[in-house]
């Protein structure tokens, strides 16, 4: 009896969790395609710094961020409709720089296209260039 509890109360915080983020990106500012693609795209970012270097970025529907180098970090979409933010953070700690961080306007996404191309900084003051490429590892 113990076990079943523990699994159905592990699995119904499991829907709960997934059906809130689920809400949140549906009730965005971006259009809908943006999150669709956002979850099944690479972002390479170009970090412009002494010795550039390109790092894939992979946002998940969880809410983390994973790379194909030694960054990991999370995202999360923060302020009122029509004023939200898209915000990430992703660290290293055995790269320099050992953090990246940025938020942009949310009203702003539209269909990330694929080999879609954008110089920005990031909070840090440090230049990118980041291309939307097609599918993950």
């Amino acid at each position: 009896m113990g076990k079943t509890f523990i699994l159905s109360s592990f699995l119904l915080s499991l829907f709960i969790s997934y059906d809130s983020l689920a809400q949140i990106v549906e009730k965005t500012d971006a259009e809908p395609d943006y999150w669709t693609n956002l979850f099944s795209s690479t972002i390479r970012y170009t970090v412009q710094i002494a010795e550039p270097f390109d790092v894939d970025v992979y946002f998940d529907r969880d809410g983390e961020l994973k790379s194909d180098i030694e960054y990991s970090g999370s995202w999360w979409v923060e302020g009122g409709e029509g004023r939200q933010m898209f915000c990430y953070l992703m660290t290293s700690e055995i790269r320099e720089p050992a953090q990246l961080s940025e938020c942009f306007p949310l009203m702003l996404m539209n269909n990330p296209r694929i080999g879609a191309k954008w110089p920005a900084a990031f909070k840090e003051g440090i230049m990118y260039e980041a291309v939307v490429v097609e599918g993950r590892p």
